[in-house]
């Protein structure tokens, strides 16, 4: 597929700086340099090395004002080539069919245009909207509920009572809805907390490939709107998580905490249980938050256990420097020896 500059800017709303006309025939990044095709540039330091390169065309911030290539300028370029990408290199396409190797309770609903592929399993009372798709293998229990265009890749397990949203894409491994780890030691042995609950995924979330999050003990584990969940990230019974916040690989995340809308967790991040983490706060990788700490929103924390960034970025510093710092402690040591024995010696000269 070819399309000028002058077509794709009409898609992204930018602004074509030079040759309209160009064509490009696909999308590709600026590590990956082909003939012919349109990526985008963020820092401008490397506009001159790119006019070299066999690129037709680049996406700029609006600060670049010329180049020897034709251009896109754009608000936010990396936006925009992703807009184009997905135009260039459309998502994976379903037939729209049931296969006869599949397994569909008889009291099951499905809609219209659903993709059910062979040996997928669907249970008593289970729910699946329109043009939604149950990849091989994946398997919902009793009592499930699916909204339209919902993605289950292979190996995905909704256990009873999930309730997944429209637009959610679910990725290969995860398991939705088992028990959560909940239990009282009765001075023998554990005594296991039924988990009666589930675990609720709103609209337009995706969760990465080998993701677990727990059904509740009672009420409901909730996932809100827009959510990003990486691979390998463990989620606890009865955890809220607010829209469009995104939790890096391999986050471990405790019971009955509460995590605000927009926060940002890098990979290994783990809060303890009952934690509160404000709107918009953002917790660096590995970052440790312990059992029922309130984290204010917008602020950046880091370290185990967390801290807010500058502090713990002094106390980094100070580590950094400590070997250096011992070394100068040795010296005023010596010195201060020194002056001691001095004004004695000093001090017994005197009649």
């Amino acid at each position: 597929m070819e399309k000028t500059l002058e077509e794709l800017v009409a898609i992204v709303q930018g602004t074509v700086i030079g040759d309209g006309k160009t064509l490009i025939s696909g999308i590709t990044s600026i590590e990956y340099l082909r003939t012919g095709y349109l990526a985008y540039l963020e820092d401008a330091k490397k506009l001159e090395e790119l006019e070299k390169s066999p690129l037709a065309a680049l996406i700029v911030p609006v600060e670049v004002k010329s180049s020897k290539k034709p251009l896109i300028q754009s608000q936010n370029p990396k936006l925009a080539w992703s807009i184009l990408l997905g135009l260039y290199e459309s998502a994976q396409s379903y037939p729209q069919t049931i296969s006869q190797q599949a397994f569909i309770a008889k009291s099951a609903k499905i809609g219209k245009e659903v993709t059910v592929e062979p040996f997928a399993y669907i249970g008593e009372g289970a729910v699946i909207g329109n043009r939604s798709v149950i990849r091989s293998y994946a398997y919902v229990d009793q009592k499930t509920q699916i909204g339209e265009d919902t993605i289950l890749h292979p190996h995905v397990m909704l256990y009873a009572k999930t309730q997944i949203g429209n637009r959610v894409t679910i990725h290969a491994g995860s398991v939705i809805g088992a028990d959560g780890f909940g239990y009282v030691f009765d001075g023998k042995k554990q005594v296991k907390v039924p988990q009666v609950g589930n675990a609720v995924i709103e609209d337009d979330v995706e969760i990465g490939a080998c993701v677990t999050i727990d059904r509740a003990t009672i009420g409901s584990t909730k996932i809100g709107k827009g959510v990003k969940i990486d691979n390998l990230v463990q989620i606890a019974h009865n955890v809220e998580i607010g829209s469009h916040t995104c939790l890096s690989a391999q986050v471990g995340i405790s019971g009955s905490s509460k995590i605000g809308n927009y926060v940002v967790m890098g990979g290994r991040a783990g809060l303890g249980d009952h934690c509160e983490i404000g709107d918009q706060a953002v917790l660096g990788a590995q970052t440790g938050v312990p059992s029922k700490k309130v984290i204010p929103p917008k602020q950046t924390w880091i370290g185990q256990p967390a801290r807010p960034y500058e502090e713990m970025r002094k106390q980094i510093s100070a580590q950094l420097r400590s070997y250096e710092t011992q070394q100068l402690v040795g010296e005023l040591k010596k010195r201060i020896e020194a002056l001691e024995k001095e004004l004695s010696d000093l001090r017994a000269s005197k009649p």
